[in-house]
């Protein structure tokens, strides 16, 4: 905005918010003004319950404090129209705005819809902890991570536009995400909308509730949070911010579209701008003095006020050792060099009353300054005894009000509020008291007013009545029945339920309501409104019905201990050996067109590949009538093998390694690679057969008989067969592809059990990013399964064959465990990746398969130590192929595994 002419001007109209100790605006507005604290110590049930050991509770440096959001699982869901799944699943962040939107459109007398004219939103929030703390940790739940109905209700980007959805409104709709300055950054391009002419009203503000919400936190000196859990900006005793949880939203309007509908103001947007503070500051997360003073410059020379008007600025103020002194100093500088602030300036913090609210931080304190403004009274700013000995306070022109400040003769004429986020986007707004207005005519004696009340059903709808009764019988500023009929009929919507009268006193209205009350049905009476607009004042609105809508998350996983393996008991009578072979050689020299094979000759040597060995163990398992593992065969060479395999099989001999194929034999600690989606282990063949590492060598095999419906199931299956070989850590785990997933959930498995476990060797393997969206049904995976096959190598094998022998319900099957899942925390070590540098033919397979192309660097999210990546030839199926590639590959395999191999030969097995 360019000036602080009334057409540039924007007006805050309307509010509503959820904030600890304060479920409304007006309950905060009362916290404020009595001094209260709403960061409180937390129990030792809320502790046990938010997951913090008693131990961990009592050591010295953790602090049991927060402010809390009370009621933040209750969701009115039939009332919106969300479904009870989804209401489950959605994270309380959107539901608390979803409903502080509709009430701040009801507490600004502007219904939702098209007829009012485009209505946009402008919202932030925080990570959904929810997603990560409670979806993604549920047995329920975990597995369908990422899937479209956990992704619409989590993720950041859908948070303005199901309100927009929801309360039909056609104006812009964006997330915005700048830290802890998102809510007032919203501000800021919302107003900028409104004076661009795009839009006719606007919803603003944001959300941030971390879940749990009581488990306290771990002070670090030098860090943000406070030593003590008290929240002190600007005093001597400051060591830090509170993590606290709310939820804000103003609706704004063009000043003059305001006064014209007789809306009640707040207070006047005169300014407000944004910038970012770039590399000139010592570090991306601290503060940068001239980033905040050319903020400041920018919204004052905006505003066209006087700058010596401004008599309050609601300040960042985070109580931080570093934060605090910098901003009083940059806003001290700042005012100077445009003739400012007002003489006695007051200065205040509401974190020290709510904690930090990080996205909902700036309109929470935008509410305040406005209400401020509103009410021409600054609220005391609760512990602040001795002022901050790093700031000059002699020589600056700021006053921290420990006292109410009620203005009385001259009024507070203007405020400023900041917000600063952590990465550098500041935001800060100029304020200016409402306006006068115009006094509308003074209504006629005894003249009917048209009186229109509606609710979702009947119930709702007498609840209605009897909260608009009290207000209009026992409130302390009861209205005129000209502006209670006017706000009723312009400012609320009209839903099903509806009841409609005309009155010409207030005791009529209070007799309809009586009436209604005691069981009178509803009347849908036509009625309209004649005359010009008169005031909008303030009414309860609509009564909603919050039911608990919440997902608890399981216990912490456990690993089961190492089992003894229970082989299948096989009633069959035993083979005789060599007839065995016999009928081994037929089929293997069948399909290799090689009449003159031997009991010793290798299946790969002569030229078999995995495509051909799919046919050959096909074969197999008709010819004997049994349940063959396509990756066992990655390990039978020869003939020979095959036939011993097949002949323990039909005897029934025990097999106490079932499920574990030995690649390479050693004494030291194996490497267990994860088969790929397709259940084979085939590739590990050639790779071992060119890597020069002495690393053991196991491949865990695909159970196909009953497999488990989960990838985190099937990591605790492998980690059985794991441990029945090796109980104990540390353990070496890797894979290719879909087996690298398996591998660090294996991985993360085992650090929850309190097991060590090595870097994690990833081969070509995708970040969990990639399986985000709707999976495949199984028409549409066959649709897809062709290109699959061309991408392995051989369309020419035939399609519907692979699916009757398994092939294909194999992929399918596990191409639907990694399209639900979602790692639920971070890997405790580093990744080894070999990465394939060609996208080669995977695109159209990728796009098939409604796979996300992210870059595979998003591994980095996934673990708290490095990501390395060595690149190898070849595309993903390609980087296996004889050759210059699979010699690259080896060297690479080879290079990730050497620290295993010193280890080994320094005897640390």
């Amino acid at each position: 905005m360019s000036d602080g002419t009334k057409d540039d001007a924007i007006a805050i109209v309307g509010m509503a918010g959820r904030f600890p100790g304060a479920p409304s605006t007006a309950e905060l507005w009362q916290l404020l003004v009595e001094g209260r604290e709403a960061v409180r110590e937390f129990s030792a049930d809320e502790l046990r319950a938010a997951g913090v050991p008693a131990e961990r509770a009592a050591t010295a440096n953790y602090v049991t404090r927060g402010a809390a959001l009370e009621d933040s699982d209750l969701f009115d869901a039939a009332f919106f129209g969300v479904t009870q799944r989804d209401a489950k699943l959605m994270d309380p962040q959107h539901r608390i705005f979803l409903t502080c939107a509709w009430e701040a459109l009801e507490d600004a007398g502007t219904p939702p819809g098209p007829d009012y004219g485009p209505i946009g939103v402008f919202a932030g929030s925080s990570l959904s902890s929810y997603l990560l703390a409670n979806v993604l940790r549920s047995s329920e739940y975990a597995d369908a991570a990422l899937t479209y109905p956990v992704l619409l209700g989590n993720d950041k980007d859908f948070l303005a536009t199901r309100v927009s959805y929801k309360l039909d409104l056609r104006g812009p709709s964006m997330s915005v995400q700048t830290a802890c300055s998102s809510s007032l950054t919203a501000v800021q391009l919302a107003c900028a909308a409104l004076a661009r002419g795009e839009i006719d009203a606007a919803l603003a503000g944001g959300v941030s509730i971390t879940f749990p919400q009581t488990s306290g936190y771990a002070h670090q000196e030098g860090g943000i949070l406070s030593r003590d859990g008290h929240c002190r900006p600007f005093d001597a005793a400051a060591s830090g911010t509170v993590k606290g949880n709310g939820c804000g939203v103003v609706v704004l309007k063009r000043l003059q579209d305001a006064l014209d509908e007789g809306d009640r103001i707040y207070a006047v947007v005169r300014g407000i701008a944004v910038n970012n503070d770039g590399s000139d500051k010592i570090g991306f997360t601290a503060p940068g003095t001239a980033g905040q003073q050319a903020v400041v410059r920018a919204a004052v020379a905006a505003s066209g006020i006087d700058p010596a008007d401004i008599g309050y600025v609601e300040a960042h103020g985070t109580g931080t050792a570093v934060g605090d002194p910098l901003e009083v100093t940059s806003l001290a500088a700042a005012h100077a060099a445009v003739g400012g602030p007002a003489p006695g300036c007051l200065i205040g913090s509401v974190k020290a009353n709510l904690g930090h609210l990080d996205a909902a931080a700036g309109v929470t304190g935008l509410i305040k300054a406005a209400l401020t403004l509103f009410h021409q009274t600054v609220p005391p700013q609760i512990n602040h005894t001795r002022p901050n000995m790093h700031v000059a306070w002699d020589k600056l022109p700021y006053t921290v009000a420990t006292q109410p400040v009620r203005y009385t003769g001259d009024p507070l004429k203007a405020a400023a509020v900041s917000a600063f986020g952590l990465g550098g986007t500041n935001a800060h707004c100029v304020l200016s008291a409402p306006p006068a207005g115009a006094e509308p005519a003074a209504p006629e004696p005894g003249a009917p007013y048209p009186v229109v009340i509606s609710a979702r059903d009947t119930d709702a709808l007498r609840r209605l009545a009897r909260a608009l009764s009290d207000r209009i019988t026992n409130g302390p500023d009861v209205p005129e029945l000209s502006d209670l009929a006017y706000t009723l009929f312009a400012g609320r919507s009209r839903l099903a339920v509806r009841h409609g009268f005309t009155a010409s006193t207030l005791e009529q209205v209070r007799a309809e309501l009586a009436a209604l009350i005691a069981g009178g049905e509803p009347r849908d009476t036509p009625l309209s409104w004649h005359g010009p607009a008169r005031r909008k004042v303030t009414l309860p609105g609509h009564p909603l019905d919050p039911q608990r809508h919440w997902i608890d998350p399981d216990a912490p996983h456990e690993v089961r201990p190492p089992a003894q393996a229970a082989g299948p008991a096989r009633e069959q009578a035993a083979a005789d050996a060599r007839t065995v072979l016999d009928r081994v050689l037929a089929i293997v020299s069948n399909r290799l067109d090689a009449p003159d094979l031997s009991a010793e000759d290798d299946f790969y040597d002569l030229g078999g590949d995995s495509l051909l060995a799919v046919e050959v163990v096909t074969a197999l398992a008709d010819e004997f009538a049994l349940e063959l593992d396509f990756d066992v065969f990655s390990a039978l060479r020869t003939p020979a093998q095959m036939a011993g395999w097949l002949h323990d099989a039909l005897s029934g001999t025990e097999d106490p390694q079932r499920g574990v194929i030995t690649f390479r034999e050693g004494q030291a600690r194996a490497l267990h690679l994860v088969h790929p989606a397709g259940g084979t282990n085939f590739v590990y063949a050639g790779l071992v057969d060119h890597s020069r590492s002495a690393v053991p060598l196991r491949a865990l095999s695909f159970p196909a008989q009953d497999p488990p419906g989960t990838l985190r199931e099937l990591a605790a299956l492998y980690l059985e067969r794991v441990r029945r070989e090796q109980p104990t850590g540390p353990y070496r785990l890797g894979g290719y592809s879909f087996g690298g997933n398996v591998a660090l959930e294996m991985a993360l498995q085992l650090q929850a059990a309190g097991e060590e476990v090595e870097t994690l060797v990833l081969l070509d393997s995708y970040p969990p990013e990639t399986y985000v969206g709707r999976q495949l049904d199984d028409e549409e995976f066959a649709d897809a399964f062709p290109l699959l096959l061309d991408a392995v190598g051989d369309s020419a094998l035939d399609v519907d064959v692979l699916r009757d022998k398994g092939f294909f319900r194999i992929w399918k099957h596990n191409y639907d465990l990694l399209k639900g899942h979602y790692p639920d925390r971070a890997f405790q070590g580093d990744i080894v990746l070999l990465r394939a540098e060609e996208a080669g033919g995977t695109l159209d397979l990728d796009t098939a398969l409604r796979m996300n192309l992210v870059d595979k660097s998003l591994w980095q999210a996934h673990v708290t130590g490095t990501v390395t990546e060595a690149k190898v030839r070849g595309d993903h199926f390609s980087m296996f192929e004889p050759g210059e590639r699979i010699t690259t590959l080896a060297a690479a395999f080879d290079a990730a595994v050497a620290p295993f191999d010193a280890a080994d030969a320094a005897g640390d097995r």
